[in-house]
């Protein structure tokens, strides 16, 4: 699996359709992918994986379709992030960031809301944010 190459049309690949799955399913999805070492890649909001890890993509699609949404655990004076300008991979790629940090958040469309005292470690986080 180490050759997949998404751009290769040679390399079997799976496409799914996520354009109607929320932010917060993406970075699930993304989570149970990186932590089942299932490579991936998005071209828009399509995600495609090597054809050989279907079986295991589409147990972790369901696994993610079938959680119960929880609600924000967001309270208190938040801050405000308006990332219009960004693509649904980088906002995906950035909650990632987020969670891996520990860093308690929520999207309402294209602003991101985080607590006033992680809003400065947010700041850094999005100066140091390669897209």
């Amino acid at each position: 699996m180490d050759e997949w190459d998404p751009r290769n049309p040679e390399s079997p690949t799976v496409r799914y359709d996520l354009a109607d799955w929320s932010l917060e399913e993406r970075v699930e999805l993304v989570e149970l992918l990186a932590e089942a070492d299932i490579r991936h890649d998005w071209d828009g909001t399509e995600l495609l994986v090597p054809a050989a890890a279907e079986a295991s993509v589409d147990a972790i699609l369901d696994e993610v379709e079938d959680a119960e949404d929880a609600p924000s655990s967001l309270t208190g004076e938040l801050e405000e992030f308006e990332l219009e300008e960004w693509t649904t991979a980088d906002r995906v790629e950035f909650a990632a960031v987020l969670v891996d940090r520990g860093i308690g958040h929520r999207w309402e469309d294209n602003l991101l809301l985080v607590r006033v005292d992680d809003a400065d470690a947010v700041e850094d986080l999005l100066d140091e944010f390669d897209r």
